[in-house]
């Protein structure tokens, strides 16, 4: 391969990836209804922002999300260190958010899930010539778990700063970057499981979002609520999304009118499972990302022949 080749081939994976994860924020806001959450037709339980604050978001965050991809393709230091650099990215990722949303916060949470499986995935293609939900779960755990288990464990004796290090002041939960330690297991054994079932049944897209995001609802503790709420709003709201999937999930046929109900029960009660949201949106960029999911004509979207 000539060298104009092998640049054009780069610039084509990193584009490729800063799409994708563009694509997955823009997935996430346009399932509807999602109680509490933003969706076209409803602000949800916010009042600080609509689905027009979302996609000025996630137009803004596009290339900071291929500058990410761009890091993980070509930088060349350990995966820790690549974490580390990503990082720093991912703080004027933050800066390009909030300027673009008059300071409203629609996806701090996503640019750090999506920064790490962005340059994880370019890294695992620089290395292997493929990525594969496989290969990217384990360059995310190279990346993060080391500094992560280390960030958890001080910041537990520190004053709290953001959301979520309230919360494990308060309640002992580990939030995202737990979920991160972890291996993102909301999204690999709850949210992967629920997308391929949908899928192998012939179910129609966006309820199959629905049932996903339900799924995750019914079994993660969800920060944002908890930080808005409590844990026994927490554990109602998981209660409530089980017995919404016992009941038929997003398949029955009043799932929609359901939904819509229980949309103004949610903002009345001023409740919005943002963590969930934020899960869905990476199982749909992961599953993108990794061919999982169909296109119209029942071929299997194929993001990354230059590489095949």
């Amino acid at each position: 391969m000539g060298k104009n080749q092998a640049v054009e081939k780069a610039e084509y994976i990193v584009e490729a990836i800063g799409k994708t994860a563009y694509q997955a924020l823009l997935e996430e806001v346009y399932t509807v209804p999602k109680p509490g959450l933003v969706d076209p037709y409803s602000c949800g339980a916010h009042t600080d922002m609509d689905v027009e604050t979302f996609e000025k978001s996630a137009k803004a965050l596009y290339p900071w999300f291929v500058r990410m991809a761009y890091q993980g393709y070509h930088l060349p230091c350990t995966p820790e260190e690549l974490f580390r650099e990503i990082r720093k990215s991912g703080i004027l990722a933050e800066d390009a958010m909030y300027r673009a949303t008059d300071h409203v916060n629609t996806h701090k949470g996503m640019i750090f899930t999506l920064g790490i499986f962005s340059a994880a995935a370019a890294r695992c293609i620089r290395e292997d010539g493929k990525v594969t939900l496989q290969s990217i779960l384990r360059m995310e755990q190279r990346m993060t778990a080391k500094t992560l288990k280390a960030e958890i464990e001080l910041l537990g004796n520190e004053p709290a700063k953001s959301n979520g290090e309230k919360n494990l002041r308060k309640y002992g939960t580990t939030g995202i970057r737990g979920e991160a330690l972890a291996g993102y297991p909301s999204v690999f054994h709850i949210a992967l499981p629920v997308l391929e079932d949908g899928l192998l049944r012939g179910m129609e897209w966006n309820r199959i979002k629905l049932q996903i995001l339900f799924a995750l609802m019914s079994r993660v503790q969800d920060s944002n609520i908890l930080s808005r709420k409590n844990p026994s709003v927490l554990y109602q709201v998981q209660m409530e999304a089980m017995q919404f999937l016992e009941e038929g999930g997003a398949y029955s046929e009043d799932a929609l009118d359901k939904l819509i109900r229980m949309d103004a029960d949610y903002i009345k009660r001023g409740i919005s499972a943002g963590g969930c949201a934020d899960l869905l949106a990476t199982s749909l960029f992961l599953a993108m990302l990794c061919n999982k999911i169909p296109n119209e004509n029942g071929a299997i979207l194929n993001l990354f022949p230059v590489v095949k």
